[in-house]
């Protein structure tokens, strides 16, 4: 929440008033000391013209509690002298709490109701960046939907009119591979939007290094140098699917940013958290691009170079899933040198330090068909 003090309340345009309001206080204190019997007109003149000025310039508070001190000090002076001397009553010597007090309560008043103008306007800009960030999601989204279907239009008709039966399996091939970019898009699309869902996991007590070894299983075919890094020992309470989804799309992202030659290794490192990593040896990913790598639909200028299928949605769902089980998702990458991705989640409830799992990074079969 932003402090009160920080707030940009004072215009330096509208600082003559307080130069005004300041001569005539000076003005009405002079009046105090030279007119003794009726010095409490000029009295509350001071007090009342000071409340309704801090109803519309609030101050800082430092300047208005010193402020404050200076006129209860110069009136209480002013009002003792005039008693002392027989000009005023004694009780004319309550009029300064009470002016004090009535003050305060207007500080207060002001103060509040800037909080709240403020809270108002926090919620406003949310508001407008979300609508903004939809506006973008629903333009990005419509072109990559766009893409496929028009694809799949294209050589669905180019199957119509075809009576060679070689082009005509060519066809549908392609037709068949939009088909299911489509409808990997729609499934991811699915997913963010039910992010916010309560039943969007069903989390249990699990252990990581099995969803790792399955999901090196699953892409093993993929021609990339396979590694199982460190392993250890570590119980998440995550929902089982929804983690080796995250999983997927990092080695995914790893795979579309390497060649054959590269290497791709999986970890799991337990500290007072559990870490989950899919590292390669790869392109790397511009500096520029790191910010933003996270957003839906965006994609790193080196993907784009290399005409990337990908869909720009695999690591705003890492992120949503990590985030989802109360963890985070971090990026360290070097152009030329390669990518490492991880996944930091909890602890399982329970789960203290106990033994851990050999360090040593154990190489997997490799394909270079």
């Amino acid at each position: 929440m932003t402090r009160p003090d920080r707030w940009p309340w004072r215009n330096r345009g509208f600082l003559w008033i307080d130069v005004a309001w300041g001569i005539f206080a000076l003005v009405n204190l002079a009046a105090m000391f030279v007119f003794a019997e009726w010095e409490t007109v000029p009295f509350h003149f001071i007090w009342v013209s000071l409340t309704i000025l801090y109803g519309f310039r609030v101050w800082r508070m430092r300047s208005t509690l010193v402020l404050l001190g200076v006129i209860i000090l110069a009136t209480t002076v002013l009002l003792a002298v005039d008693i002392a001397s027989g000009a005023q009553p004694l009780d004319e010597i309550t009029e300064v709490p009470l002016m004090s007090a009535m003050f305060l309560a207007m500080v207060w008043h002001a103060r509040r109701r800037l909080s709240v103008m403020e809270q108002m306007k926090r919620v406003s800009d949310a508001n407008l960046r979300l609508l903004e960030r939809e506006r973008r999601f629903i333009q990005n989204a419509s072109h990559e939907l766009r893409t496929p279907i028009t694809v799949a239009i294209g050589h669905a008709e180019l199957l119509q009119r075809s009576g060679d039966p070689t082009r005509m399996a060519a066809d549908a091939r392609v037709v068949l591979d939009e088909l299911m970019r489509l409808r990997r898009l729609s499934d991811r699309l699915l997913l963010l939007a039910a992010a916010d869902d309560p039943d969007f996991l069903h989390k249990k007590p699990i252990e990581v290094e099995p969803v790792l070894v399955s999901a090196l299983q699953r892409w093993s075919p993929t021609p990339r140098q396979w590694r199982l890094g460190t392993t250890d020992e570590a119980m998440v309470d995550a929902d089982a699917d929804r983690l080796a989804l995250a999983i997927d799309a990092l080695v995914e992202n790893a795979v579309k940013h390497t060649t054959p030659d590269d290497w791709i290794e999986l970890s799991v490192r337990r500290n007072h958290k559990v870490e989950i990593t899919v590292a390669d040896s790869g392109s790397g990913i511009e500096r520029g691009d790191l910010d933003r790598i996270f957003e839906r639909f965006a994609r790193s200028d080196i993907s784009r170079a290399r005409d990337s299928e990908g869909l720009g949605l695999g690591l705003p769902i890492v992120k949503t899933i990590a985030e989802a089980h109360g963890g985070t998702l971090s990026v360290r990458s070097d152009v030329g040198k390669g990518t490492e991705l991880t996944i930091s989640l909890p602890l399982a409830v329970g789960v203290g330090e106990g033994a851990k799992g050999s360090p040593t990074p154990t190489p997997m079969p490799t394909h270079s068909g």
